[in-house]
């Protein structure tokens, strides 16, 4: 199964979902699909999908997916990544009115750099993408948090010392 999901910003992702439609039905895609879709506008018509899902629900598909495709929110990649799934990714563009500027696009290249993600800059490239995922080997996304537990303990020790 692919599960897909655009988070909950506030602005429709046609583009994406409209491409997927067209993949299913020109049979590039032979998985079952399930779509977290958002505020899109756009109403798939050869997959499942849904305005919103609690937290509970997603954790569920996430788990029960062979591949995520997702926008490039952080969040939802790294909760992606977090359960050691393949990631596609799509940055949302301001220039589709996707979102206000394309620091979607910049969040995609610094995941791929590290190889943690399969991008897609053109969504013409989706199946491809999707494809080389399925096979692809990525990296794996390391989930220490030591650096930041460490500036909160340096943080606390210094208002510490402003208090004594």
């Amino acid at each position: 199964m692919i599960f897909v999901t655009v988070g909950t910003q506030r602005f429709p992702f046609d583009r994406l979902f409209k491409k997927l439609d067209e993949l299913v039905e020109q049979n590039v895609i032979r998985d079952s699909i399930v779509a977290q879709v958002g505020y899109t506008q756009y109403t798939p018509k050869h997959f499942r999908s849904f305005p919103f899902i609690s937290a509970e629900e997603m954790e569920k598909y996430i788990q029960e997916s062979d591949l995520i495709i997702t926008h490039s929110g952080t969040s939802s990649i790294i909760k992606c990544l977090k359960y050691g799934k393949k990631v596609v990714v799509v940055p949302r563009l301001a220039k589709y009115k996707e979102h206000v500027d394309d620091h979607q696009l910049e969040i995609a290249q610094l995941f791929a750099a590290k190889n943690f993600i399969e991008p897609v800059y053109h969504i013409e490239e989706l199946g491809e993408k999707i494809e080389k995922a399925k096979v692809g080997h990525y990296a794996s996304y390391n989930f220490d948090n030591s650096r930041l537990l460490q500036s909160i303990s340096n943080y606390l020790d210094e208002l510490n010392k402003d208090l004594k």
